[in-house]
């Protein structure tokens, strides 16, 4: 690829966040996140596609005391492999139980939902998270894109937004990591943009 970048989508992903956190000067998504959410730092957190296992390393940076678990089918350091659709742990293994941009991506979301509330405690939360419709929409708008396939945000979403400027060379950038290609007009740039992450809680 072009720029150097990783040729595989979870790579590129990790690319653009990388990038993401750069020009939002918080790591994005799990700091985001995880600031959104304020957990109480003895609480036992299982993270549900947890990939590289960035949020899992965030939440142990931050000393977060409890237990924390990422699975993922394809895991990375610190993640068990296992299968949203059949988590690998007894009833009531967990006080929150964490979908980070993974849900609608999932085969059977009613299925991976039905698994995380059996593995909660009384009491616990599912929180889920996903890209907000404005992310990065003016950057989109000024390269002439369409705006990657999104999810309809849920009605009870909350909605964290990161003020960001993105240069024609970050917007190079960013192309790579969806691997498309378009015009960069420099005259439209810098542009005055955002990162934007729903939150919303789905309790029993």
């Amino acid at each position: 690829m072009a720029g150097g970048l990783p040729a595989s989508a979870s790579d590129r992903l990790g690319a653009r966040d990388a990038w993401l956190s750069r020009l939002c000067g918080r790591s994005w998504p799990e700091g985001v996140l995880l600031d959104a959410l304020s957990l109480s730092p003895t609480l036992d957190v299982l993270d549900v596609g947890a990939g590289d296992g960035r949020l899992v390393r965030e939440l142990a940076r931050r000393g977060h005391a409890g237990r924390v678990v990422g699975v993922d089918p394809t895991p990375g350091p610190d993640v068990q492999p296992a299968h949203a659709e059949a988590l690998p742990f007894p009833d009531a293994s967990f006080d929150v139980v964490l979908f980070a941009r993974v849900l609608a991506h999932l085969p059977d979301p009613a299925r991976a939902l039905a698994e995380a509330r059996r593995v909660l405690r009384p009491g616990g939360q599912v929180w889920a998270a996903a890209h907000g419709p404005a992310h990065l929409r003016s950057t989109w708008a000024a390269l002439g894109q369409s705006l990657p396939p999104g999810d309809a945000p849920p009605e009870s979403a909350s909605t964290v937004t990161c003020p960001l400027t993105v240069t024609a060379d970050d917007a190079r950038f960013m192309l790579g990591t969806y691997a498309k290609e378009a015009e960069v007009p420099p005259h439209l740039f810098p542009v005055q943009d955002a990162a934007q992450l729903l939150v919303w809680c789905l309790n029993p």
